[in-house]
């Protein structure tokens, strides 16, 4: 899997596109990430748009969602030992 950092705005969020050695869908897909603080803490919103709404669909019906889940999950899990 590869991709390229169109944009890196620190503390704020990022533009990259992602691109699968073993494409399972077709093209690329370029993913917008956005970082919002409030009251001490961060919300991440991902963003991604794929060359076709059959790209999208096939992405939703792989279930890859509930992989993604997880692994967002356990970023929470350091979190609190990095705490100043």
């Amino acid at each position: 899997m590869g991709g390229v950092y169109r944009e890196i705005v620190p503390e704020e969020g990022l533009v990259c596109t992602e691109l699968f050695d073993e494409a399972w869908y077709p093209g690329e897909s370029l993913i917008a990430t956005t970082l919002v603080e409030q009251g001490g803490r961060t919300t991440m919103t991902s963003t991604m748009l794929y060359v076709s709404k059959e790209a999208r669909d096939g992405v939703f019906k792989s279930g890859m969602e509930s992989g993604v889940a997880v692994s967002y999950d356990r970023l929470a899990e350091p979190l609190p030992s990095l705490r100043a």
